[in-house]
């Protein structure tokens, strides 16, 4: 068809509105324009055969940034397998994460850190939607992130706009009165300016108007917090890409972040990183990725454990992708923790909690190296951030959201 040639009048309405030729040309010939009803899973079974219109504005540059906006969809996971694997191994998966992170770095890095408050995060959007009926991850994300800005020296005035500080004149919750966490412990620059961009110009990074180009790691860690947020992988995608966008604006960071999190998400429910891979594969074609996939097709994922220098090979600039891929070929090949870490930290310190999260989401409690679980810094409040999660998003015996959470977790 030429590529200037007018749709056909099948494809009418709010549709056809919201874009321009060419992608309805495209939409046309290869999908379908009905947006209002979901086909992606048939009787349990993924189908990827189609475009709509989401992918087609996400393909061609843009998007309409549906998934950062207020959700409307269920929040409960069905799926059974990953009920399960939630309740049993997603703490471990959170836990090893930060473990990995004290193995390299002697203590718990300003990347753990941003991952405690993404952890509780996730809490408090349960209590918002508890209490409003309202699910907004990204909103409650943000301003955990900020409780985390404020911990780095930042005012509370000057980490929120005027109008939040009106509403929450000081950070709330249990977390922010940890006082180790009010340790600097050199965190990555982009996410210090990204996030300070907020209070001064009431600016937060968009997938249609990212905050800027950054590439570094620092986004990919903290998105084990949404790994448990769906059994719909595109929505655990989504929202890893939403809240690392509001620090990192370029592709091969936010997409990163994405595959991170749906790499967890599918081990967790059974499956191995080569399923998650597929998985990913199919959540990249509808971005407009530069890197991620390229990397992941080529991570080997058999044989013994990779030599420094094949790992070398991946590492490139160091950018997010790097460490993705690096943390799957090492956490594919070696099963143990300590040399696991190890080993990724050797190359590249950033894929090391990766590896720690994959290692945790395969093997659980069974895996968990109990000489460094000693040693872990914070371990408490640790413990309790990870397994009130699993409480929240599946129920644990004994542990389930109640009214009394609001206390030390209030949607702000």
């Amino acid at each position: 068809m030429d590529q200037h040639q007018r749709p056909s009048a099948a494809l009418t309405g709010k549709v056809a509105e919201l874009l321009t030729l060419d992608e309805q040309v495209v939409l046309e010939t290869r999908g379908r324009s009905d947006t209002t009803t979901d086909y992606e899973w048939r009787n349990g079974e993924r189908v990827m055969g189609y475009w709509d219109a989401q992918r087609v504005r996400r393909v061609f540059g843009r998007s309409s940034d549906e998934f950062c906006q207020e959700l409307r969809y269920d929040k409960t996971i069905k799926d059974a397998s990953l009920f399960y694997g939630i309740g049993m191994h997603f703490p471990f998966a959170a836990l090893e994460s930060a473990l990995a992170d004290m193995v390299v770095h002697g203590r718990l890095s300003s990347s753990t850190q941003m991952t405690l408050f993404c952890l509780d995060a996730v809490v408090r959007t349960e209590t918002w939607l508890r209490q409003t009926k309202r699910l907004i991850p990204r909103t409650i994300g943000l301003l955990g992130l900020l409780r985390w800005l404020h911990t780095q020296g930042v005012p509370w005035n000057r980490a929120v706009t005027a109008g939040i500080f009106e509403e929450v004149p000081e950070p709330s919750g249990w977390l922010i009165k940890v006082p180790e966490l009010f340790e600097p412990r050199d965190p990555d620059p982009v996410c210090i300016e990204a996030l300070s961009a907020f209070a001064e110009r009431d600016v937060t990074g968009w997938f249609s108007k990212p905050i800027n180009r950054a590439r570094t790691p620092s986004a990919v860690p903290r998105a084990i917090a949404l790994s448990a947020w769906s059994d719909i992988p595109e929505r655990v995608f989504e929202q890893a890409v939403a809240n690392a966008l509001l620090t990192h604006g370029h592709p091969d960071a936010y997409l990163s972040a994405g595959a991170y999190a749906v790499l967890v998400n599918t081990v967790l429910s059974g499956g191995t990183l080569e399923d998650g891979i597929e998985v990913v594969a199919d959540e990249l074609v509808k971005w407009p990725d530069e890197n991620v996939r390229r990397l992941l097709d080529s991570c080997e994922l058999t044989g013994p454990p990779p030599s420094p220098s094949e790992l070398s090979a991946l590492v490139a600039d160091g950018a997010a992708p790097n460490a993705l891929a690096v943390a799957v070929v090492v956490a594919a090949r070696d099963n143990d923790f300590e040399s696991a870490v190890r080993r990724a930290a050797e190359v590249l310190p950033a894929a090391a909690p990766l590896v720690g999260g994959f290692h945790g989401a395969r093997n659980g409690e069974q895996g968990l190296p109990r000489e460094w679980l000693e040693r872990l810094e914070l371990r408490d409040v640790v413990d309790r951030l990870v397994f009130d999660v699993a409480a929240v998003q599946v129920g644990l015996p004994e542990r389930v959201w109640t009214p009394d959470w609001a206390g030390p977790y209030p949607g702000f």
